[in-house]
C-alpha cells in the first residue's frame, strides 16, 4: 500500500488541480460578439429568442429568463401570493437560497427532514409538518437527485398549496418520464457558472400557468404589466423588482441550451465512470441510482462511513486534498454542506433592520425554532456526505482516474489505521474554524 502524501509519499496527482469549468465554444463566443456588435447589452431580442429556446426545451408555454437562481425564487413565491404569517416547507439539505427566497417574502421557512437515500424531502416529513398557515412546498433536487413529487402534489392538492420545484442542479433531469421543473406549478433553475449550463451568472423559471407568468415577468420588471409593454410607466401596485437578465447572458445561454442534452450526457457518463472505478470500495456509499426516474449530475457525492473508515470527513478530505484531486478552500463554500436550520441566519432568527421580523411578527400566529436535532437526518448527511467532485462536460479520462484513485488510496489507508488502532488527526484547528 503507498504511503499517504500528507504522510510524505508521493501525491496520485501532481498536475493542477481539478476545477470546475464551463462549457465555451467558439458559438458561445461569436453570439457573445453578435450582441455587442449590435450594442444591445441589457434584455431585448436575444433574451425574448432565449426564453422561447428554454420553453421549446422543456416543452411548456412560459419561460423567463433572471439574473439569478436565487431571484427565479423570490419571483416565484413572490407570484404564489407568498406574504406574512405565512408558512412554506423547505429542504435543510440545500444551498441557502432554496430557503432565505422565502424571507424575502416575510413568510417563515419551515424545514421538513429528508430521505436519508437520495437526500431529497421526505413526504412523510412534510405531510407531518402541514398547518393551516402552510402555503408553497419548495422540493429541491438536489445534485440532480430525484424527489418523489407524487406524494408531494398529492398533498398540495389535499391542502390547497403551491409547489416550487428548486430544479436549479438537476437540469434534464426525469421524474416518471416528466421534466423535472414541469411538475410544480413553477420551476426554477440557475445558470451560474458550473451548473449544467451556464451564462455566468442567471437563472430562469419556467410554468404553463399564464397567470403566474405574468405576475412573475412583472416582478422580473419593476412590476410592469406585460400587456403593457416593457417600456410601460404604469406599474400594477406591487413591489418593484430588477431582476432581467442581459442580452449577453441571453446569448451565451442560447447556445447552452442547444448543446444541453449533449453535456448532460457526457456528466453522466462522467459520473458512471467514477461509481465503476469506485464499485466495491469499502467504507463509502456512492451516489444513488433512482427508482422514479433518470437522475443527472452537478457534483459527484460520496457517502463516507465513519464507522468503517475510522475518523470523519474533515480527516478524510484533508488526505484526499493532498493527494491533489480536492480544494481545501471547498471548507468554507457551498461544498461543504451546513444544514440550513442550523446557519446562524435561522438559529438567531435575524431579521431585516435589526428586527426578528418574520420569525416574531404580530401577522404571524405560530412559533418556530431552529435548533439541532430539528432534521436528524439532513443533520448526519451533512457530516458523512461529501462533495467530491463535479463532473462536468470538460474532465478528461485521466481526471477521473485520478479522482477514484484517490479516494481508494486515503480509504484503503484510513481502515488499516482503524485496524491498527492508530488515530487519524490530519486536520488541523485551522481547518476546523472553517467549518
Amino acid at each position: 500500500m503507498s504511503k499517504l502524501a500528507i504522510e510524505g509519499g508521493t501525491p496520485v496527482r501532481s498536475k493542477n488541480p481539478i476545477v470546475e469549468t464551463d462549457v465555451f465554444e467558439q458559438e458561445e463566443f461569436d453570439a457573445l460578439v453578435q450582441v455587442a456588435s449590435q450594442k444591445k447589452l441589457r434584455r431585448a431580442e436575444a433574451a425574448v429568442e432565449y426564453e422561447q429556446t428554454i420553453a421549446d426545451w422543456f416543452n411548456v408555454k412560459h419561460a423567463i429568463a433572471v439574473s439569478s437562481g436565487t431571484t427565479a425564487l423570490h419571483i416565484a413565491l413572490a407570484a404564489f401570493g407568498i406574504g406574512p404569517g405565512d408558512e412554506v416547507i423547505v429542504t435543510p439539505y440545500t444551498f441557502v437560497a432554496s430557503d432565505t427566497a422565502v424571507l424575502e417574502q416575510n413568510a417563515i421557512p419551515i424545514f421538513a427532514d429528508v430521505d436519508p437515500v437520495h437526500l431529497t424531502l421526505d413526504p412523510n416529513e412534510v405531510a407531518r409538518l402541514i398547518t393551516p398557515r402552510t402555503k408553497a412546498i419548495i422540493p429541491v433536487t438536489i445534485s440532480g437527485s430525484l424527489v418523489d413529487m407524487d406524494p408531494i402534489m398529492e398533498l398540495a392538492k389535499q391542502h390547497n398549496l403551491w409547489v416550487l420545484e428548486d430544479a436549479c442542479q438537476s437540469l434534464g433531469a426525469t421524474y416518471k418520464g416528466k421534466m423535472v421543473g414541469t411538475i410544480g406549478h413553477v420551476g426554477v433553475f440557475s445558470t451560474i457558472t458550473g451548473k449544467i449550463t451556464n451564462t455566468g451568472e442567471g437563472g430562469f423559471v419556467i410554468t404553463n400557468d399564464s397567470d403566474l407568468y405574468d405576475k412573475m415577468w412583472g416582478y422580473t420588471d419593476f412590476a410592469r404589466k406585460k400587456s403593457l409593454g416593457p417600456a410601460s410607466k404604469y406599474h400594477f401596485g406591487l413591489p418593484c423588482t430588477n431582476y432581467r437578465i442581459t442580452n449577453m447572458q441571453a446569448a451565451i445561454g442560447t447556445q447552452q441550451m442547444k448543446r444541453a442534452w449533449d453535456m448532460i450526457r457526457k456528466r453522466t457518463e462522467n459520473a458512471d465512470y467514477l461509481s465503476s472505478k469506485l464499485e466495491g470500495t469499502p467504507g463509502i456509499v456512492l451516489p444513488p441510482k433512482s427508482p422514479w426516474g433518470e437522475r443527472v449530475y452537478f457534483y459527484y457525492l460520496i457517502r463516507l462511513l465513519p464507522q468503517v473508515l475510522g475518523t470523519d470527513m474533515l480527516n478524510f478530505a484533508v488526505a484526499l486534498a493532498a493527494e491533489g484531486v480536492y480544494n481545501l478552500r471547498y471548507l468554507s463554500t457551498t461544498r461543504w454542506m451546513v444544514p440550513q436550520h442550523l446557519e446562524p441566519l435561522f438559529v438567531n432568527k435575524a431579521g431585516y433592520g435589526g428586527t426578528k421580523c418574520p420569525f416574531e411578527c404580530p401577522l404571524y400566529e405560530g412559533h418556530v425554532e431552529y435548533y439541532r436535532g430539528l432534521c436528524p437526518v439532513a443533520e448526519q448527511a451533512c457530516d458523512e456526505v461529501f462533495w467530491l467532485a463535479s463532473v462536468h462536460p470538460l474532465l478528461e479520462k485521466q481526471d477521473l482516474d485520478d479522482i477514484a484513485d484517490a479516494v481508494k488510496k486515503v480509504v484503503f489507508e484510513l481502515i488499516d489505521r482503524k485496524h491498527k488502532g492508530l488515530a487519524v488527526e490530519y486536520a488541523t484547528d485551522e481547518h476546523r474554524a472553517l467549518l
